[in-house]
């Protein structure tokens, strides 16, 4: 098996690791802390895919993670398919798309870059469940009770994972031409 195919079966190994761990950090963490008024939504997938879609220069491969991932998350979050599989590929490639304009990645970079594909996943997931009749929230709520605390609980655990996560990215996405 050449060695890019196993790098891609590396990299979809890797997102449904992160994906099968924000069903556990939702399961095991979360339901005791969600409680309350406070909504935390954990969201180790997007971040993977944040750090690979930095890392991978196909826009189609790209586009092909975001649809399937975004399928897979709809399918067993939310029952309903569409929320995921529109906003991840969407987001994705807009990194992609102004992706030239960094030249060099860093910590601070890939932080901003995941806070604002956070954000507007977020924002626009409420936006869709607003428009489908799903959610009966206003915005100030949502601001309040799901966005910040979501933003707040994903930043703190970036800060942990990412030199495991960002080294793990690089290795995946960089191979040799030509070596077995």
């Amino acid at each position: 098996m050449p060695i890019k195919t196993r790098k891609i079966i590396g990299q979809v190994v890797f997102i449904m690791l992160a994906f099968y761990l924000d069903g556990l950090i939702k399961w095991a963490f979360l339901n005791n802390m969600n409680t309350g008024d406070l909504t935390f939504v954990p969201q180790l997938m997007l971040m993977v895919l944040v750090m690979l879609t930095i890392r991978i220069d196909s826009r189609r491969m790209i586009l092909t993670y975001g649809i399937i991932f975004g399928l897979i998350y709809d399918s067993y979050y939310f029952g309903i398919i569409g929320l995921y599989t529109i906003l991840l590929p969407l987001i994705l490639v807009g990194i992609d798309h102004y992706k030239f304009l960094f030249s060099k990645t860093s910590v601070g970079l890939e932080m901003s870059v995941y806070f604002l594909s956070l954000t507007a996943l977020q924002s626009g997931v409420f936006l869709l469940e607003k428009l489908f009749r799903l959610a009966s929230a206003d915005v100030g709520d949502f601001i309040t009770f799901i966005l910040g605390p979501t933003l707040l609980w994903n930043i703190v655990v970036f800060f942990v994972l990412y030199v495991p996560f960002a080294n793990l990215s690089d290795w995946l996405v960089k191979y040799r031409r030509g070596t077995k």
